[in-house]
């Protein structure tokens, strides 16, 4: 697969309490955005769930309650679909009748590598667990990773992979509604799974009501990083159960939207004894490109991807002066040297700069299972070498974040080519042995 745009994996803290969370985030494709679901999703896609799940148990039973509760208050579930398989010529129109189209609910799986077509409407509910979404912007992301062409109320808006969120209201009311359309194009598996899509919550920065997710964020990040940065461990853990203490759940039971956001801002005003302690602490953001060398194309279209890859790295660089970048396989540098020699001077000069960072030092990043120990050393011998001749630079760490399997000897290879450092997020895909932690 190719994760073929420069991605940045950054939270937004409204406030900036947490702008000290320790983390080094790698964007390893499709996951530009941070998905805000549930708390069963987040369960199982924190960068550390084994952690964030010890950090929480820490808390008392209401605290927890509270934290859980705030999860649920970012995301509407959409699950209900007519699909048909097979063209459709205009198959997003608003006028089109979808009355005998299969009625499904996701997540849903099927057979079939044909085209695709599923509809849906979404409505603005009256409240979200007894949460008012008056002015809320409400966006979906891509449900899958293949082509796909979405529709919103019969208008083409968006065709690709991995598409960038799309707003379905800037400004939401209850009762508004809109029909969403999504064309999933031929494929080669026969097997498709559907999951279910979810319409994140968003309060614009210039919002006068707080935030349930920004609240949400900042609870589990202070509870993740007192044990760590703390003095007084059961001083600033007491302030957090405050501060977590003051968010009134009950007001949305009882409808009253006023008391819940009074409590949330309270909740801020306690929050802000922790801002000391947790900046600290340094959160680093970077930029990084996952490029699949074979998949199903060929070579030259891989040429191609990591051209305009690069292409769009530079381009960010100039646009934003802070952006950063890393990327591993020399065997793309080496293409953009012989076939496009004024970008390649570019990434160099930006590697001088320090604003483009080598990593891997391997040829390209293979398989770390089957192939031999000589193998996997001569990987890194001409991969630092094309580094050193095209840069003047070699890596001391190791990048290889999508084997599927990682050989024993590894460690003494890297050490003894030069590589002091390993990154990957495969290790907890293990069936056999599953790591707690997603990041290495």
């Amino acid at each position: 697969m190719s994760d073929s745009l420069p991605c940045i994996h950054a939270q937004r803290f409204q406030r900036g309490i947490v702008a000290g969370a320790v983390a080094v985030l790698f964007a390893f494709g499709s996951s530009c955005t941070f998905a805000q679901q549930n708390a069963r999703a987040r369960a199982a896609n924190d960068f550390a769930p084994q952690q964030t799940a010890d950090a929480l148990k820490a808390l008392s039973t209401p605290s927890q309650a509270v934290v859980a509760g705030l999860s649920e208050l970012d995301s509407i579930p959409i699950e209900s679909w007519r699909i048909h398989i097979g063209e459709v010529p205009h198959g997003g129109s608003l006028s089109l009748d979808d009355s005998s189209w299969q009625a499904i609910h996701t997540p849903y799986r099927m057979t079939t590598p044909d085209v695709v077509w599923l509809r849906g409407w979404v409505t603005v509910p009256k409240t979200l667990h007894g949460y008012d979404l008056t002015g809320a912007q409400i966006r979906v992301d891509a449900i899958r990773r293949d082509m796909i062409t979405f529709f919103l109320n019969g208008q083409r808006i968006a065709s690709g992979e991995n598409l960038e969120p799309i707003v379905l209201f800037n400004s939401a009311k209850p009762g508004d509604r809109v029909l969403i359309a999504f064309r999933l194009a031929r494929t080669t598996y026969g097997v498709r799974n559907l999951p279910t899509v979810q319409a994140h919550v968003e309060f614009s920065e210039g919002s006068s009501r707080p935030s349930p997710k920004d609240m949400y964020t900042e609870f589990v990040t202070a509870a993740l990083l007192i044990p760590d940065l703390a003095k007084n461990v059961t001083a600033e853990r007491a302030q957090l159960e405050k501060a977590i203490g003051d968010v009134d759940m009950a007001a949305l039971t009882n409808d009253d939207q006023p008391k819940f956001d009074a409590s949330l801002r309270q909740s801020q005003e306690d929050m802000e004894p922790l801002k000391p302690m947790l900046q600290q602490a340094t959160f680093h953001l970077t930029g990084n490109s996952h490029i699949d060398a074979a998949w199903l194309w060929p070579r030259t279209e891989t040429v191609d991807v990591v051209k305009r890859t690069f292409g769009t790295a530079l381009q960010l660089m100039d646009e934003y002066p802070n952006y950063t970048y890393t990327q591993s396989a020399s065997q793309y540098n080496e293409w953009m040297a012989e076939k496009y020699p004024a970008m390649n001077a570019e990434i160099k000069k930006r590697i001088q700069e320090g604003r483009w960072e080598i990593v891997g030092g391997m040829w390209v990043e293979p398989d770390l299972n089957m192939p031999s120990g000589e193998s996997q050393v001569r990987q890194l011998l001409i991969g630092q070498m094309a580094f050193k001749q095209l840069y003047g630079v070699t890596t001391r760490i190791g990048w290889n974040p999508d084997s599927f399997g990682y050989n024993w000897q590894l460690p003494q290879i890297y050490k003894k080519s030069g590589i002091d450092y390993f990154v990957t997020q495969k290790l907890a895909a293990n069936e056999t042995n599953p790591l707690p932690f997603k990041l290495f």
